[in-house]
C-alpha cells in the first residue's frame, strides 16, 4: 500500500472525480458527514470551509494505492478497515 496527500483548492472537482463511474464509485468511509452523495459532500465541505477565509488550499486529498495483485486479496470490509486506520494514523478523527 502506498498513500500520497496533497492540500487542494478545488475539493468539488477531487470528489466527483472519485466517485464517478469506473473509479472508485462509492464512499468507502466518512467522518462528520451527513451524505454520501457527492453534491451534498461538497456542500457540506462548503459550510465548514466557508469559516476559514485566509487559506487558499482548503481540502486535503489523499490516495491509497493498493496493489492490483494485492486487491483481489481483498475481502469485504478490509477497504474500510484501511481508511479508518489510515485516517486514524494521521490524525484526521476530527475532520471531515
Amino acid at each position: 500500500m502506498i498513500a500520497k496527500g496533497k492540500a487542494i483548492a478545488h475539493g468539488s472537482n477531487a470528489i466527483h472525480y472519485a466517485l464517478r463511474e469506473k473509479k472508485l464509485g462509492q464512499v468507502i468511509a466518512s467522518n462528520l458527514l451527513g451524505s454520501r452523495e457527492p453534491a451534498e459532500i461538497v456542500s457540506e465541505f462548503e459550510m465548514v470551509n466557508r469559516h476559514n477565509e485566509r487559506c487558499r488550499n482548503k481540502y486535503l486529498r489523499f490516495e491509497i494505492g493498493i496493489a492490483p495483485q494485492d486487491e483481489k486479496k481483498l475481502r469485504p470490509g478490509d477497504l474500510f478497515q484501511i481508511v479508518r486506520s489510515f485516517a486514524r494514523k494521521m490524525n484526521l478523527g476530527e475532520h471531515q
